[in-house]
C-alpha cells in the first residue's frame, strides 16, 4: 500500500490551535477529545488520501483539487499532490463557507 506524507500548512495549524484553545476555555476534556480525533483523522490520510469528498463550493467553480473530511462541525480542507497530503484549513461549518474558501484558498492566503 502506497503511503503519503501528511503535511500541515501554517494556516491549518493556526486554525487547529485556535479551535482547541477556544474549546479548552469551556471544557478541557472536550478540547482534548476533539484535538485527538481531528489529529487521528488527518493522519489516516497517509493511507487513504482520496477518501474525502471534493468541495462542492469550489468544484462548481472548476477547482477539483480540494477535498474535505468532517469531524462534527469542523471541515478539514486538504489537497493531494504527488505523494503528499497538504492540510490547508480547518473551518467551522457554521461559517459562510463560500466566503471563507474564496478568501483563504482562491486568494492564496495559504502559507
Amino acid at each position: 500500500m502506497k503511503k503519503y506524507s501528511v503535511k500541515w500548512t501554517d494556516n491549518a495549524l493556526d486554525d487547529f490551535d485556535n479551535i482547541a484553545g477556544y474549546i479548552f476555555k469551556e471544557n478541557e476534556t472536550n478540547a482534548k477529545n476533539m484535538y485527538l480525533a481531528i489529529k487521528e483523522q488527518c493522519q489516516n490520510l497517509d493511507c487513504f488520501p482520496l477518501r474525502g469528498y471534493l468541495l462542492p463550493e469550489l468544484q462548481s467553480l472548476g477547482f477539483n483539487i480540494y477535498r474535505e473530511l468532517n469531524h462534527k462541525r469542523w471541515r478539514i480542507i486538504y489537497s493531494v499532490e504527488r505523494n503528499n497530503v497538504y492540510l490547508l484549513l480547518i473551518l467551522d461549518s457554521r461559517q459562510d463557507m463560500q466566503e471563507q474558501l474564496v478568501q483563504r484558498i482562491l486568494n492564496h492566503e495559504i502559507k
